[in-house]
Parts: C-alpha cells; sequence; structure tokens
C-alpha cells in the first residue's frame, strides 16, 4: 500500500507547477517567434515542436521527483494554469493541454507500476508522451489539415526534443538536484541512494 500524500509533497507539486509554468510560457513565445520566422515557409506549425521537449517537463520531474500515482498529470495542469494566468495567448485551452501531457508521462509510469525510473522508462515516457499530444492536435488543433509530410516532421522533431529535454535533462537534473540534497526525503533521493549502493 503506498503511502498517502504528505505535505512536502504538495508543496514539491506547488514548486514545479509554478517553475515549470513560468518556463513554459517563455517557450510558447519563443515559439511563436519561431513560428513567425517560419511562416512565408508555409511551416509555421513546425516553429513550435523544438519546445515540446520543454512543455513536457512539469509532468515529467513531478513524476520522476514524487514517484506516486498522479504526481505527472497535477504537475503538468498546475504549470499549464500558472502559464495561462501569467497570460499565455492561446487561452485555458492549454489547461486540457497540460492534462494531455502529464497524461503521456503518467501512462507509462502506470504501465511500470510506479516502480521503473530508469533513463529507458523516461525515455519511452517522452515519446508516448509526443504521440499522445499530437493525436490530441490532430483533433483540438486542426492538425488534420496540415499534409502528412509536414506532419511526420513535425512528428519527428517533437519526439527528439521529448527525448533530449523531457528524458534525458529532467532526469538529470532531478538525479543532480537530489545528489546535491536539494530534493533530500522525496523518492528520487531514495531512489539514488539505492543505485548508489548497487554500483
Amino acid at each position: 500500500m503506498r503511502e498517502s500524500w504528505k505535505l512536502k509533497d504538495i508543496l514539491m507539486i506547488a514548486v514545479t507547477g509554478v517553475l515549470f509554468g513560468v518556463i513554459f510560457l517563455g517557450a510558447t513565445y519563443s515559439g511563436g517567434f519561431l513560428s513567425g520566422i517560419l511562416t512565408p515557409l508555409g511551416m509555421a506549425q513546425l516553429g513550435y515542436e523544438p519546445f515540446y521537449g520543454i512543455y513536457f517537463m512539469a509532468g515529467a520531474f513531478g513524476g520522476y521527483v514524487l514517484r506516486r500515482p498522479g504526481a505527472a498529470i497535477i504537475s503538468e495542469m498546475l504549470a499549464a494554469v500558472i502559464e495561462c494566468l501569467l497570460g499565455n495567448y492561446f487561452g485555458p485551452i492549454i489547461i486540457l493541454s497540460g492534462f494531455v501531457q502529464g497524461l503521456g508521462i503518467e501512462l507509462v509510469l502506470a504501465v511500470f507500476g510506479y516502480k521503473k525510473y530508469d533513463l529507458k522508462t523516461m525515455l519511452i515516457a517522452s515519446v508516448c508522451c509526443s504521440v499522445i499530444t499530437m493525436g490530441y492536435n490532430l483533433v483540438i488543433s486542426g492538425y488534420s489539415t496540415i499534409a502528412p509530410s509536414v506532419l511526420m516532421i513535425m512528428l519527428i522533431v517533437r519526439i527528439i526534443s521529448a527525448m533530449l529535454i523531457t528524458a534525458c535533462f529532467t532526469k538529470y537534473l532531478a538525479d543532480r538536484l537530489a545528489k546535491a540534497g536539494v530534493l533530500r526525503g522525496y523518492a528520487v533521493s531514495r531512489g539514488i541512494e539505492l543505485q548508489d549502493e548497487e554500483e
């Protein structure tokens, strides 16, 4: 039986949501800038794809650090809410996007029983999140009108971004913070200690 949520877990979710909400907003405006540059080439939508690895980070970080059911979805949705409140020009729809993005991470962690958090697991989660969110974009964001060849390029860029940023960088960041003692008392720190003992 898993332990109930503690105050420190809730505080971590809150900090994660606020921090990444600000980062998300920066990614959105950066994506808009790149989109504007690509518009004359007919590739405007591609401008946001390199930043999707950043958009998935809140869920990946929350899920990886807390290692309990729901952490990825809650972290991602809270970050989306914060981004919306800060002035994201897409409006409240990004909260639904946050749910879908968090779900993409959460599903893989659930499949592994919230027990495997190695790089392979995080890479699988990042790819799963990329595919699920692309399906969401096809239905909600009008991506179904984009040429299949362009869609394939967009998906490939999204997956690469997610694998590098969502999986590799997020895991590296959390591991470094855990080893520095910043995340002492959280599941990620216990995982790092067990890993060091095995080595």
